[in-house]
């Protein structure tokens, strides 16, 4: 499997292909986000790294809104 750190342009990194798809996506850390393609054509799957600027969620901020009368303060 092929991995690239460039920008993704649409296009299968082994055939050329504008026939893929994005199978998957997982976030690394706050500041970056991989994916993996899949080509139509040639069957070959490839990785993307994409930098994100998102700022990442506490998990405390995640707990609160669905939480609030079961704290004790």
């Amino acid at each position: 499997m092929a991995s690239t750190t460039a920008n993704h342009e649409e296009t299968c990194t082994h055939c050329g292909s504008r026939l893929i798809y994005l199978d998957w996506e997982e976030r690394l850390d706050p500041h970056q986000i991989q994916k993996l393609w899949r080509c139509l054509e040639c069957k070959q799957e490839f990785v993307t790294l994409q930098a994100s600027e998102e700022e990442s969620v506490s998990s405390a901020e995640i707990v609160k809104p669905f939480f609030p009368g079961l704290l004790v303060g």
